[in-house]
């Protein structure tokens, strides 16, 4: 007998929509900054969904965590601290903790609410990773915190999960030419900044490529990559920026090296062979992202619509 489900629209443009059945909802809360919801699908099982985007889902999440994660913190050396900007969930910062240098994992999340949320009723994304001894959990602006409180040459990586630069959200002046020159600032000589930037394809890249251009003001070395997300339904890119070392140097050898003698734990999705095909960009895609574009600044943040604006 066929279910009778819920269903939820997933609005990426005007006229296009990627609909998901829902079983039930499991939790709506409206918190300052942003609206989540906590749904249970057939297909992916447990969803996140934040301000309308699919954030991330308990059958598929391991692959955006892990490629934001590891290619950055394998290219850092021996990290021993490292910044999360957002990582609400705690599966970023479940990532970062696999790495047998880390002596300390800063997690800043402007939104408290969506963190208790996460410790609750997110454990199989964060799987402790809030109580390790490792761990620091900051509710504050992470540009302000990190403008104040963390010292200039301090830090191995920064790994950035932020939401998408909502118009009137909490992200956008995180993704703007001085706040990344301030994290240039902060990052040690060999420092590495991983971010995740948004939906990458040929009707879809303006916003990646204006991130691309704006980390190439700051940072010598600035490299796309990307992945297919199934629960997103299409690829998702990925930006590392690095003062010294280059993610396109690494051997599909030398990853499988490096996570066999760096990491703990179950990698499920990452090892070198996937290294080398995120970091394929196809060839329509290469030249669209040749193009010029826009410079993010304070004084000209480019924002998105929210999702219920489209």
């Amino acid at each position: 007998m066929r279910k009778n489900y819920l269903y939820f629209h997933d609005k990426f443009r005007t006229g296009e929509e990627h609909v998901h059945p829902v079983e039930k909802i499991l939790l709506e809360q409206r918190t300052h900054y942003q609206f989540i919801q906590l749904v249970e699908s057939p297909v992916f099982e447990k969803m996140l969904i934040i301000d309308g985007d699919v954030q991330s889902t308990l059958r598929d999440e391991y692959i955006y965590h892990e490629a934001l994660v590891h290619p950055a913190m394998l290219l850092s050396s021996n990290p021993e601290i490292v910044v999360i900007l957002g990582g609400g969930e705690g599966a970023t910062l479940r990532e970062v903790l696999k790495h047998k240098s880390l002596v300390k994992a800063l997690m800043i999340d402007i939104d408290k609410d969506a963190t208790d949320i996460a410790k609750e009723y997110l454990n199989e994304w964060h799987k402790g990773s809030f109580d390790d001894k490792r761990s620091v959990l900051i509710s504050a602006d992470a540009r302000v915190f990190i403008e104040r409180e963390v010292s200039n040459d301090s830090i191995d990586t920064v790994i950035s999960d932020l939401t998408e630069p909502f118009e009137g959200g909490p992200s956008y002046k995180l993704f703007t030419k001085e706040f990344y020159e301030v994290l240039y600032n902060k990052l040690k000589d060999d420092g590495v900044l991983a971010l995740q930037s948004s939906l990458l394809r040929v009707t879809d890249y303006r916003m990646h490529s204006t991130i691309r251009h704006t980390l190439q003001k700051v940072f010598p070395i600035v490299r796309s990559y990307l992945t297919y997300i199934p629960s997103f339904d299409t690829t998702w890119s990925f930006i590392i920026a690095s003062k010294k070392g280059d993610p396109l140097s690494l051997t599909k050898e030398k990853i499988d090296e490096l996570i066999a003698n760096k990491i703990t734990g179950e990698v499920k999705f990452y090892d070198g062979t996937t290294h080398i095909s995120m970091f394929s960009i196809p060839k329509d895609i290469r030249s669209l992202l040749s193009l010029e574009t826009d410079i993010i600044t304070d004084e000209s943040p480019v924002c998105i619509l929210r999702k219920e604006n489209l």
